[in-house]
């Protein structure tokens, strides 16, 4: 079975196992910076935590929800 015009199942493999490990990378590079970021400034941290993280989440649902809702109601004749 070809993969690619000069790609392997092998050379493929590598390149996801590549790409994770790049996420990988990302995500513990984040943590630690947020760790670093909470233990000096515990007051700024909490309220991001508890008052900023809520408040992007609910946003991000709204701001989805807006751009799945929208365009169908247009197209409906429901604006």
């Amino acid at each position: 079975m070809k993969y690619g015009k000069y790609e392997s199942r092998t050379e493929n493999r590598k390149k996801r196992k590549g790409i994770l490990r790049s996420f990988r990378n990302l995500e513990k590079r984040f943590d630690e910076k947020a760790e670093r970021f909470a233990f000096r400034h515990p007051y700024l941290a909490f309220f991001a935590m508890f008052y900023g993280m809520p408040f992007f989440v609910l946003a991000a649902v709204c701001i989805c929800s807006a751009v799945i809702t929208l365009p169908a109601a247009w197209l409906l004749n429901w604006l």
